[in-house]
């Protein structure tokens, strides 16, 4: 390793980027730059074997293959034979990308980046090796693509990606430096033959556009970069002065409320609309489809049930309410029905509507949780049940266990008759009582009705039918409806398979939403 001033520094940016990550997941190309990473975190990590024997840094290496390329596969047993070499664990992951689709950068990424991630576990983090150059790309297309402070200010050194972390250590470092340390060091890289094909936006700039203008000003790239950390540093500053303001405005139920937009400025309304709208997962919509989702969805009549799609979702209007759908399949039939037997503690619902499940409760806990949700039409409470799409709320139901006699079903949609429910003295309609809690239409025909026999006993966690009602004297059951929609949703989006190679098993495809990440 050289150990000359230079050298000391390009690891030092790359120690400083990553001092608080112990077990790192490089996403492994084979180029110049993941070659040179793979090298700086080979070293950084013997550095600390013998410095700091009490940390244990974990360090493997993941590589794409996308089919793209005839050498494809030379790739691969590149990459394997350098990991080889350095003592480090390596898998491949095979994704299948559409050749003849018009968004083929775009869809590369997406899908780059949901097999990588699908390799992590939740105390490993992604790192990938984009540079400065990288940065200055990404600006001047983000400027002809017409964006805003928020995409002006480019690729995030480190960014939360759900649960994860992902990590750009080198993005302060020129190609140039990568290209001098590489050779110095004598490594060995992979050219793909995808980056001369100036059909590509980012390889048209690389090829012909940033050669004049580094040969005109040789500081460009680094203007550039620092122009785009003042409108990364503007768009925390803007963030953190709209938070207490988007948090006032939305409700548990992660719906946004029309009238106090309606009462605000049209540049402070849209941005506030597009955090919403951004911190649920959509990717960040353009000015004119921002406007257009205001004034045909926002100012919608009441009554009217305005909506519009977007990529993956719906923005969708329900009384003075915005809420942010995603794609759902159509509901099951009236005549559906789905026996339960008593012996079994779950039953998988049709059309991706999740699972339920029960346990037996105690009377302790049976009068605890009835004083507080189910027995009580507290309709916050309710809503935020039935409304949240992230899933990170389950519904459920404080119910009476049934009677040897009785069977266990479950239904959708209609039922007739007059329906008397707990907390009600009076009948009324099943359509009376989803208006009165507020619950949106599209979310009517997907709650799983309880019955017993033909008795209906709970709308999963909306409402218990005065049948359905638990007595202390009497055994209780609680009935969780766990929705997988999101996860069922994003597997028909995608329309694409995934494979890991690593120990020869097979991986689902994970959350879409990294597709609004840049990677190359």
């Amino acid at each position: 390793m050289p150990n000359d001033k230079e050298f000391k520094k390009l690891r030092c940016r790359v120690v400083r980027r990553l001092k608080y990550y112990q077990n790192i997941v490089l996403a492994f190309s084979g180029g110049l730059d993941s070659s040179v990473l793979l090298d700086l975190l080979v070293y950084i990590r013997e550095e600390t074997r013998i410095l700091r024997s009490h940390e244990r840094r974990r360090l493997r290496a993941v590589h794409v293959h996308h089919g793209l390329s005839q050498n494809a596969d030379q790739w691969v047993n590149h990459c394997k034979q350098e990991c080889y070499l350095r003592n480090i664990p390596f898998s491949t992951i095979f994704i299948a990308i559409n050749k003849k689709s018009e968004g083929i950068e775009s869809t590369g990424r997406r899908l780059r980046y949901q097999a990588l991630v699908s390799t992590l576990t939740q105390d490993e983090i992604l790192v990938t090796a984009h540079h400065k150059n990288d940065q200055a790309e990404t600006l001047l297309l983000a400027l002809k693509r017409g964006s805003g402070p928020a995409g002006l200010a480019g690729i995030a050194g480190d960014t939360s990606c759900f649960s994860y972390r992902l990590v750009r250590p080198l993005l302060d470092v020129t190609r140039i430096e990568l290209e001098i340390y590489a050779k110095r060091r004598r490594l060995h890289w992979i050219e793909d033959n995808t980056n001369t094909d100036a059909r590509f936006d980012r390889n048209f700039l690389r090829l012909h556009i940033f050669p004049l203008l580094q040969k005109r000003w040789p500081a460009f790239s680094c203007s550039v970069a620092r122009s785009a950390q003042l409108c990364s540093e503007q768009e925390e500053l803007i963030d953190e002065l709209l938070e207490e303001t988007l948090n006032q405005i939305i409700d548990q139920d992660k719906s946004l409320h029309v009238n106090t937009l309606k009462e605000m400025s049209k540049n402070k309304r849209m941005a506030l609309l597009r955090r919403w709208l951004v911190s649920l997962g959509a990717r960040m919509p353009a000015r004119e489809k921002l406007l257009r989702i205001w004034k045909e969805v926002g100012l919608s009549r009441q009554d009217s049930r305005g909506e519009m799609k977007l990529e993956h979702q719906y923005v969708k209007r329900f009384r003075n309410r915005l809420y942010l759908v995603p794609f759902l399949l159509s509901p099951p039939e009236d005549t559906f029905i789905l026996y339960w037997n008593s012996n079994i503690k779950s039953l998988v619902l049709p059309r991706d509507l999740g699972c339920l499940y029960r346990t037996s409760i105690t009377t302790k806990q049976q009068e605890q949780k009835n004083t507080g949700i189910n027995f009580s039409l507290n309709l916050n409470t309710i809503q935020s049940r039935i409304n949240d799409s992230s899933g990170a709320l389950f519904p459920f139901s404080i119910v009476r266990a049934p009677i040897f006699s009785e069977s266990i079903s479950v239904r959708f949609g209609s039922v007739d008759g007059l329906l008397y429910i707990v907390g009600r003295c009076r009948g009324r309609k099943l359509k009376k009582i989803w208006q009165e809690l507020s619950v949106p239409p599209w979310w009517r025909k997907r709650i799983p009705l309880l019955f017993y026999n033909d008795q209906l006993i709970s709308a999963i966690g909306v409402f218990v039918t005065c049948f359905g009602k638990a007595e202390e004297k009497n055994k209780a059951w609680n009935i969780v409806w766990e929705r997988e929609s999101n996860n069922a949703i994003t597997n028909i989006m995608l329309k694409n398979e995934i494979f890991q190679d690593s120990c020869n098993e097979r991986t689902d495809t994970i959350d879409e939403q990294f597709s609004d990440l840049l990677f190359d």
